[in-house]
C-alpha cells in the first residue's frame, strides 16, 4: 500500500480542522468562585435567636439558568413526626423470608420486634390499650409464628425466644 505526503497531510488537515473550529463557536467559558468564604465581621451580638437575619445576595453570586436546580427534598418516614396518640413500633429484621406485624390502637404504646439470624418467622403484635409495652426477640429461629395480644390494662410483655446450639428452643419470659 502506498501512502503519499500529500494524502497524509490530507488526512491530518480533517482530523485538526474541528479543534480549530470549536474554540470559535464555543459558548463562553464558566468562572469559579474561590475556595474561600469569607468570614464574617462585626459583633455576633447583633443576632439574636430566634430573629431572622436578611441575607443580602448579590446578583453576581447568583446560580445561571442553567445551573441544576434542587430538588424538593421529602421527610424520610423515620424522620416524620410521630402520629397523634404517640405510639411507637420498631422492627430489626437480620435474616430472610420474616414477616413482622405490628398494630397498636389507643395511645403511648412501644412495641419493640428483633429478629436475629431468622429464616421464615411470623410476627403479629397487638396492642389495643393505652401505655402498653411489649419487647420481643428472636434470635436463630426458624419457621416460628409468634402472636403478642396486648388488651388494655396487661402487663408489659419482654421475651426472648432463641435456638441454642443443640438444637434445644429456649424461651426466656
Amino acid at each position: 500500500m502506498r501512502l503519499t505526503l500529500m494524502h497524509l497531510l490530507s488526512r491530518v488537515g480533517l482530523c485538526v480542522l474541528p479543534f480549530l473550529v470549536v474554540p470559535v463557536v464555543s459558548p463562553p467559558l464558566a468562572h469559579a468562585e474561590g475556595a474561600f468564604v469569607q468570614q464574617a465581621t462585626g459583633s455576633y451580638r447583633q443576632f439574636l435567636p430566634g430573629v431572622a437575619v436578611p441575607l443580602n445576595v448579590p446578583a453576581s453570586m447568583s446560580a445561571p439558568s442553567w445551573a441544576p436546580k434542587a430538588a424538593p427534598t421529602r421527610s424520610m418516614p423515620e424522620t416524620a413526626v410521630p402520629a397523634t396518640g404517640g405510639n411507637f413500633a420498631s422492627t430489626l429484621e437480620i435474616g430472610n423470608f420474616n414477616r413482622v406485624t405490628q398494630a397498636q390502637i389507643g395511645s403511648g404504646n412501644i412495641s419493640n420486634v428483633g429478629i436475629i439470624k431468622g429464616y421464615a418467622n411470623n410476627v403479629g403484635v397487638l396492642q389495643a390499650g393505652s401505655h402498653l409495652k411489649s419487647n420481643l426477640a428472636l434470635i436463630n429461629t426458624a419457621g416460628l409464628s409468634v402472636g403478642v395480644i396486648q388488651p388494655n390494662g396487661s402487663a408489659p410483655v419482654n421475651m426472648l425466644i432463641a435456638r441454642l446450639p443443640n438444637g434445644a428452643l429456649l424461651i426466656k419470659r
